[in-house]
């Protein structure tokens, strides 16, 4: 697979996956029925910042792949480490999306350091 398809199929996946919690994340901060079963601790608050961060990092990616993508997985881990159901379907899609990513970033960098050894036009003539 070339760059480019690694390139939009992150963004794909990438924008698929920041409309769908991203949608259940604002109607629970908005919506009534939102209340909490129990209540919250450090761990629920630290789990959802680092979901809201690999979220947007995964949006940051579009623009910047490798910071994009490695802020993505260490906020994942993160959370995985205080949850790791978290990564269970349709939470593995942010690693998958940001290891995309990553693949992306790198097949392109391979492919622009890529050494020539034919010459090229000669000056004089």
């Amino acid at each position: 697979m070339s760059s480019v398809a690694f390139r939009w199929s992150a963004r794909i996946l990438s924008g698929l996956i920041a409309f769908f919690f991203g949608f259940f994340l604002v109607a629970h901060l908005i919506g009534d029925q939102g209340r909490a079963s129990r209540p919250l601790a450090w761990s629920d608050y630290i789990i959802l910042a680092t979901l809201v961060v690999s979220l947007l990092s995964l949006l940051l990616a579009w623009k910047w792949e490798f910071t994009g993508a490695a802020i993505a997985l260490i906020a994942i881990l993160a959370c995985a480490v205080l949850n790791w159901r978290i990564l269970i379907f349709p939470g593995t899609l942010i690693p998958v999306s940001a290891l995309l990513y990553l693949l992306s970033w790198w097949t392109c960098r391979k492919s622009r350091n890529r050494y020539d050894p034919s010459p090229g036009p000669s000056i004089s003539q």
